[in-house]
């Protein structure tokens, strides 16, 4: 993100999208929000349902790839 005007609270979730750790250096403040938001990623993330989500996601993409091939041939 290359312009930081707004709230250190809004920079810093926008700095967490786009790197969900709260150990992310460019996260300023740290409030009960986004400890909470991130509490809630992790568990998502660990969840078995999120999973079969990334594997579909992989599969949709190795789909379009192969597909693209064909196409191309």
């Amino acid at each position: 993100m290359a312009s930081k005007n707004g709230s250190k609270e809004l920079i810093s979730l926008l700095q967490y999208m786009k790197d969900t750790r709260l150990d992310n250096p460019e996260i300023k403040v740290k409030d009960e929000r986004l400890i909470e938001i991130d509490r809630i990623v992790s568990e998502v993330k660990e969840s078995e349902e999120w999973e079969a989500v990334e594997m579909n996601i992989l599969e949709v993409g190795i789909s379009n790839g192969e597909m693209k091939k064909l196409v191309s041939i």
